[in-house]
Formats: structure tokens, sequence, C-alpha cells
């Protein structure tokens, strides 16, 4: 049974480096150059490239992306036989492409499946996005829609109603929403809330736009964001205890394009402190929208789970809808960032007045947003089905609270 891919790369690719590494020690300057690889062994500027990073490559999960197809080692190989001791080159270069086939056979089908398993193992943040990237082109393709940005706001507030309870507004917005075939009906909302045991409650909620409410058949839209004309929505309970609100169809392509922001507030939404039933609290977002960009803003109030430890958590969902198991946990790079308090540095490039929204909002419910510390998580092509969640143990409850 072949060892992992690391142990043999450790062992084999030594020996593919030697090889490459002696054509360019017989035939090159040390330090060659590029374009003296090139006139010197007179092949092209790709293979010339691939030669010395497979020759010097210090990272062996990047080197092994450097080696060149079968049909550049036999331009290479050829151009070596034509010069003067250039045989037994020729065939160490084809003996360590022999061993890279062998590489290739036992750990992957292909070699293209072989380099994703380079990229995943190499913890490289640019591969990561490349390959979201190309699930967000094939799930816009798959499923028919896509969106610029998808915007998550969660404000929480203590209770004015409940000592040791606290309310939640939260927003959410699809920012250049647009169809890619016609027909199309769409979730554009989907939100529950459950207890550490994931049973759900059902809290109340308040629109943050009443009168718009009442006219998209009690979908919470906030039409002073949203694009005009309105887009058509309508909410309904689905089993588990979610809330749905759903788009309807629209043209494709540009012509049909929406922003749609959607926003409430959830009136004693739960303890703040830890209880039999809560002791870990999951805030954020579910992700079922190919989108170029999440952008999810944390706002917590300064009297509300002080000292807690906050930890970003994406939760792969192809297997429950709502998801805390550590088992379902998806391997990103993003981290939570700190913004610090108040909305200093809530602007965002991407979503222009974004900063103004927020500070409207929080007024509209009588709120200060300078009581407020700022997290926010960025994240490029974010995977779907997910949840993206922070994370934290819940305080233990005051004495004599």
């Amino acid at each position: 049974m072949p060892g992992t891919l690391q142990d043999d790369l450790a062992q084999r690719l030594p020996l593919i480096q030697d090889a490459f590494a002696a054509v360019l020690e017989t035939y090159c300057e040390p330090g060659a150059g590029i374009t003296a690889i090139c006139e010197n062994l007179g092949i092209h500027r790709k293979l010339a490239w691939q030669v010395r990073g497979v020759a010097f490559g210090s990272d062996p999960f990047k080197t092994i992306r450097m080696m060149p197809s079968r049909a550049g080692i036999q331009t290479l190989a050829e151009a070596l036989a034509i010069r003067a001791g250039g045989d037994a080159l020729a065939a160490r270069v084809r003996h360590a492409a022999a061993t890279f086939e062998a590489i290739v056979n036992e750990h992957a089908e292909d070699r293209a499946s072989l380099e994703m398993l380079a990229e995943a193992s190499e913890g490289d943040d640019q591969s990561e996005v490349r390959w979201r990237e190309q699930a967000f082109r094939g799930n816009s393709f798959i499923f028919g829609v896509q969106a610029r940005v998808l915007v998550t706001v969660l404000a929480l507030h203590p209770s004015s109603r409940r000592n040791g309870w606290f309310d939640l507004m939260q927003v959410r917005g699809l920012v250049g929403l647009t169809r890619v075939r016609p027909d199309i009906r769409w979730l554009v909302g989907q939100s529950v809330i459950m207890d550490d045991h994931a049973v759900a409650r059902q809290p109340v909620r308040e629109a943050l736009d009443p009168a718009a409410t009442a006219v998209m058949n009690g979908v919470p839209v906030l039409s002073e964001f949203s694009s005009t004309p309105a887009p058509r929505l309508a909410r309904t309970p689905a089993p588990g205890g979610m809330m749905h609100d759903e788009l309807l169809p629209a043209p494709v392509g540009q012509a049909g394009q929406q922003t749609i922001y959607m926003g409430e507030v959830i009136r004693d939404l739960g303890q703040a402190f830890a209880t039999a039933d809560d002791r870990v609290a999951h805030f954020g977002c579910a992700v079922r929208t190919p989108a170029q960009l999440l952008v999810y803003d944390h706002l917590v109030h300064r009297e509300l789970f002080r000292g807690v430890e906050r930890e970003l958590c994406v939760f792969g969902e192809l297997h429950s809808p709502a998801t805390f198991d550590d088992s379902d946990l998806l391997s990103t790079r993003e981290r939570l960032v700190r913004l610090g308090p108040g909305l200093s540095r809530a602007r965002c490039a991407e979503l222009p007045g974004h900063h103004d929204m927020l500070r409207t909002l929080l007024a509209r419910l009588g709120w200060n947003a300078d009581d407020f510390e700022h997290f926010r998580v960025r994240m490029p092509y974010p995977p779907l089905p997910s949840s993206v969640m922070i994370r934290h143990d819940l305080p233990e409850p005051r004495p004599g609270g």
C-alpha cells in the first residue's frame, strides 16, 4: 500500500529535481535567466520556466505543479539529444517523467487531480480562492443565478423588556443578483433560531420597514436600499422551523439584475448567559446563492458577552440544513476581523453607502452605534451550501443575576 503523498514526494521528488538541475548545470551558466535557458537549450519560454521551477523548487506541492507535460518532456528530451553529451541527460529526464507519472498513478486519477491534492495540502490561500471561484462559476450555471455580494448584518442589543436577554437586528442583502436562466424562483432569505440541541424556536419578528413588508407579502424588504422597481417576493414557513423568503422570476442578465435588502428585529432572541439548553452561541448566515463575495458584519453591544473568545466557523451543509457539528466544518483561510468600536471602519468598497445604511437602521431602533463592537468577515466566493458562523461560549450567569 503506497504511503502518503507527502512521504512519496519527500522520497522521489529530489530524484526528479536532480535530473532537471543536471540539465541546467550542464548547458547554462549559474543563475541563468529564462531567456538564456531558452537560447542554450533551444526550447520555448514556458518550458524553460518549468525546467527551472522544477530544478530549484523548495515547496514540493508547488514544484509538482511546475512539472512539464508529456509533450514538454518530449520536446526537452529531443532538444538534449542533439547536444553533446545530451543522450544521458535525455534519458534522466525521461526517467524523471516516468517517476512523476508513477506518483500520479498511485495518488490520483490523473494529473489534474494530483494538482488539486497538492493545492489542498500546501494551504495556499490563493489556491483555495481559485477553487472556490471555479465552484461559483459552475454553480451559477447549474442553478441559474448569481450575486455580486451577499450581505449579512447582525446587531445584538440588550433587551428592553427582559433582563438578561438580548434582541437581534438582522439585515440580509443580495447585491447585483442576476439570473442566468429564465423562470428562476430563488430563495433570498433563510433563517432559523435553534438551541444547542438543534431544537427550533419561533421568536417575535418585527420588520424594520413595516410598510414595505405589508406590500411584499410579509417579506421584510428594506425598500429604500433595494432596487426599483421593487422585486416580487413571498415568505413561507418551511419544515424544521425554517422561514423562507423567495424571490419570484424576473428577466435574465443585466436587464433583470436586482438588489434586495431585508431587515427585521427579533425581540428577546435568547439569554445572554449560559443555560442548561444553551451554552454555546452561533451567529451567522446561510449561504445558498452563488456569489463573488460575502460581507458579514457582526455588531455586539458592549454590555453583552464580555470577555468571550470568538471564532469563525464555516459549516458545510450537504448533510443537514442547519448543523453545528465540528465534523461538518470546512477548511477556510478567512479570519474574523475586529474593526473596533462604533462604525468608523464600516465602509466597504464593494458596498457604496453601507456605512450610512447601518447607522440609519440602528438609529431607527433607537440604538446608539457607538455602543457596539464591530467584527467583520470577508469571504470571496463563499462555498455553498454552508453556514458562516461566529461561535463563542456563553458567559456564566452573574452572581445574583
